[in-house]
Formats: C-alpha cells, structure tokens, sequence
C-alpha cells in the first residue's frame, strides 16, 4: 500500500470539478496566457486514462478498459478504449474502439488516435492509427502499421498535410505499401500519414540492440524525432554513436528531417548508464527541445552534466541547423524524471514526476510519501516561466501532454485525493482510475 501523505483536504468533493485558478497558484508564479485555465476530474472505476489533445472550444481525451483476466470468463474480452470530446465539463461526443490507446493528435478537422492490439493487425500486438471527425466523433480512416512480430507507437504529432507517428518495432514493418525491417532486436521508426490517411514516407533507426523512436514533433518544413540507442545504430546511414557502443545501456538522440523525410543533422547524448527520452518538442522559432532521462553523468557534446539523485529530468535545445543550445536538469536528491514535453509559442512545457524535494522556479516544492507530479513552463535558456505541482495522499503522475492555443492540456492520474496548486480532486473509487485534466495558459 501506498505510505499516506499529509493533506489538508478534509472536505468531500464533488465528482466533476470545473474550476477557475484565480487567485490559486502560489504569489510567485506568473500569470498564464490567454488560454482558460480550469481542472476537470475525469477519471472512471476500470478505465486509465492513456492520450489528451485540444483546441480552442474542445478537449480530448482517451481512457482505456482492460478486463480482469483472473477470471476465464473476462479472459476472452480485449481491451476497449473510449474516446470523449468535452466543451469544458460537458462531453459533446464519446467514441468507443476496440484495442489500448496511445497518445492521440489534433490536426485540421481530424483528431487521431493511436491503438494497440486491436483485432485485424499483424503481431502481437499490432499499432494503428484512427482517425476522427472531431466536430462529431465519426470513422474518417484507419491505417494500420503493423508487423511481423510486434510493433507499438509511442507518439503523434499533428503536421501541417496530417501526422507525424513514431514508435518501435521488431520484424518486418508495413504501413501501406511502404516497408522496413529491424537490424536487430528492435528499432524505431517514423511515418508521415496524409489527412486522407495515406503513408507518405516510412523511415527506420536503429542498429543490432534495442532502438526506439519516442517523441516526433512537426513544423510546415521539418520534422524532428528523438528517442534512444546503443551501439552500432544509424539514421538513413548515418551513425548514431553511442557514448559506449560496447555498453547493452540506452543513450538518447535527436535527429530533424525535411519534409520529404530526409535526414538534415542528427546528435546522440548520454553515460554509462540507462537513459532515456520522454518526447520532443520545436518551438515557434524552430528550436528543437527533447525531454529526456539522465542517471549518472550525462554527455552532452562537450558537456557533461551529472544527475543530483539516481535519476533527474533533463530538456536540452537545439538550434535550427543543430547547433546545440541549453541543457538544464530537473530534480532533486530522489529519483525524479521527465514524462513529456509540449511547445507552446517560443515556451515548451514539461511534465514529470518527483519524491522528496526539488527546485521549481524560485520555489522549492515538497512531495509526500509517494510521487508528486509537477509541469513547468521553460523558456529557450532554460529558465522556469511558470510551474504547477500536483500532489496528495498517494501518488500522481502526467499520462500525456499536448499544446492547444496559448497553452497545454496536462492528462494528471492519481491514486487518492490530490490537488493541483490548491484544485482539489477527489479520491477515486479504484486507486487506479483517478484521471484529470489540467488546462493552463503559459505566459
């Protein structure tokens, strides 16, 4: 059982809460933009909440139904996921599908959905991308991106002719007509699908280990992607070398494509021990930031950055033609780390997840017996705009992030009662099922 935290939310709480932060966040943060700012408890007994996106009227978010397979009789269901659009606490449609859900991705008139294991795909399991109306909640396509043996998608971008996915794989992949094989054990992979759901380009990374793809980002000329490597990885026959190619431990990566899916420039950062990336970003100027995972010593180019606990979260910038830029740590003396990453005009928001104490800006925040959450608002030195923390009697986390219009919606889990920045939510009826949105404008 989870250690009690203390919390001096003694009161019952409503089911749906919708509320205003006027007046909540600590005297020292700074005002959001112009995005409304309110914190919706959504979550459901049975269902974890996996994907969010928005826009300026709606908020989108996936939950997804795994049977209870201690029974012979619940054994035969398969996961189900149910999709829902809100205009703040009122839902204007729900979309159920068979399968997990991934993170999903806001472009034009379409809102897409990654899946996996659903019926129909080659591997096990198998990943493919859904996408619907997002006025009305209606099938437009489905593209499958399946495999031999398995394949998983692990991010979604919105591009400016459709989406950007990226994940990992083993086997032979197929989206469409366009095809790859893994060199090794696994490797990654990004696509580029049409509005009308076509596979435009397909291009693999990696080498002989485990290699992934686990952030895509997407501008009207460039797409980024990031994720991990060991040795002997490449990108289109470039080499991603690792810090140790000897070492079985991940490094991190980045790399930007044109929009023909063409390599443009690649970097690698990491230790002796296991790191790893939580997303990545490019912000309105074209910088390109990752969020990512240290342990230990961290190398970065020339620099070499050391975790304070066993684990810190870290976002590092690259300048359009690659050049690096900042690279900062968030953490503390406990194992601490990053979940994901969003850009918000020239800001990007990371969320993460903390124990013990750590720097948030110019304030420290204090976890209780578990994980706390927090999101913060980074400039591009690497400098704290804004911070939110999200704390309680048990532990919270950030399930994903997305950008909207002048702000970010934050998908917050949490296993009792919990607060964001003196919101409160209430305590789930299973610890597993707590979910919330957390929507904030970032100045």
């Amino acid at each position: 059982m989870l250690a009690a935290k203390r919390s001096d939310l003694r009161s019952a709480v409503g089911l749906v809460i919708l509320t205003g932060l006027t007046g909540c966040p600590a005297p020292n943060h700074p005002r959001g933009g112009n995005a409304r700012a309110f914190t919706l408890e959504v979550g459901r007994p049975g269902a974890s909440l996996r994907g969010v996106a928005g826009d300026r009227d709606r908020t989108f978010a996936a939950f997804t139904t795994t049977p209870d397979t201690t029974t012979d009789a619940a054994s035969s269901r398969a996961a189900r996921t149910t999709i829902e659009a809100r205009r703040l606490a009122a839902i204007a449609w729900q979309v159920e599908l068979d399968g997990t859900a991934g993170p999903l991705a806001r472009a034009r008139d379409l809102l897409a959905i990654t899946l996996g294991g659903a019926p129909g795909l080659r591997g096990e399991p198998g990943a493919v991308v859904v996408a619907l109306d997002a006025s009305t909640g209606a099938a437009r396509w489905r593209t499958a991106i399946d495999s031999t043996e398995w394949s998983v998608i692990t991010s979604i971008a919105p591009a400016p002719d459709g989406f950007v996915v990226g994940g990992t794989f083993s086997g032979t992949l197929r989206a469409q007509a366009k095809v790859v094989s893994s060199a090794g054990g696994s490797d990654g992979f990004v696509a580029r699908l049409s509005t009308a759901g076509d596979v435009i380009w397909l291009v693999r990374v990696g080498g002989a280990g485990a290699d992934s793809v686990q952030g895509v980002a997407a501008s009207p000329d460039r797409v980024a992607i990031a994720g991990t490597v060991t040795g002997g990885a490449d990108l289109l026959g470039q080499p991603l070398p690792a810090f140790d190619e000897r070492s079985p431990f991940a490094d991190g990566f980045v790399a930007e494509l044109d929009a023909a899916g063409a390599r443009r420039w690649s970097a690698t950062f990491g230790g002796k021990e296991d790191d790893s990336v939580a997303g990545v970003a490019i912000d309105a100027s074209g910088r390109v930031a990752v969020a990512a995972n240290a342990r230990g010593a961290v190398h970065v180019g020339n620099s070499e950055l050391m975790a304070q606990g066993p684990a810190d979260g870290m976002v590092i910038w690259w300048q359009p033609g690659g050049d690096r830029g900042p690279t900062i740590l968030l953490g503390g003396l406990d194992f601490d780390g990053l979940r994901g990453i969003a850009a918000v005009g020239d800001r990007v928001v990371v969320g993460g997840f903390f124990s013990g104490t750590m720097r948030l800006g110019d304030r420290a925040i204090t976890a209780g017996g578990g994980d706390d959450a927090f999101l913060a608002a980074l400039d591009d030195s690497g400098n704290t705009v804004a911070g939110w923390q999200v704390g309680g009697e048990g532990r919270e986390d950030i399930a994903a992030l997305a950008a909207i219009p002048d702000g970010f919606i934050a998908g917050v889990t949490h296993t009792a009662t919990a607060w964001v920045e003196g919101v409160p939510l209430p305590a789930p009826k299973h610890p597993m099922s707590g979910a919330a949105l957390v929507i904030r404008g970032v100045p």
